[in-house]
């Protein structure tokens, strides 16, 4: 049987985010995994000056508070998560960001709240199924 160390879990604000926190939360309990939750402030040119300041600001207060909401979530579990939040393309960000802190499994869902992102850039979980170093478990709401 595979055992899994550390756990990601990037985070949108979608059903489909907060159903794979949930399966995370649940394999954490029963197996004692570390779970490592991102928030990724996504603008398209990679570039933080491409947008208003105050649009930035609140897509990256936006970020946060979906960290927040999560670890309250956890917490009433009794565990305890580590939250991170990240600014670039989610695709690349998830994939670099599991190999840089040897993530052994990435819980994501399906389909994330951002239906340009699916339009124009492709799918971020088909991306990351495709390019990540590791397993990867998706999940449908």
């Amino acid at each position: 049987m595979m055992m899994y160390n550390r756990i990601l879990v990037p985070l949108d604000g979608s059903q489909n985010a907060d159903k794979a926190l949930d399966v995370a939360l649940g394999v954490s309990k029963n197996f004692g995994c570390e779970i490592q939750l991102l928030s990724i402030v996504h603008h398209i040119h990679n570039d933080a000056d491409s947008l208003s300041s105050k649009l930035y600001e609140g897509l990256s207060t936006n970020a946060h508070k979906i960290i927040e909401a999560a670890r309250d979530r956890a917490w009433n579990k009794g565990l305890t998560i580590k939250g991170y939040v990240r600014d670039g393309n989610p695709k690349k960000e998830i994939c670099e960001f599991a190999k840089e802190n040897d993530a052994d499994l990435i819980i994501m869902g399906k389909s994330g709240a951002n239906a340009f992102d699916r339009l124009v850039l492709g799918s971020t979980t088909a991306y990351v199924i495709r390019n990540a170093d590791t397993q990867v478990l998706v999940v449908n709401a």
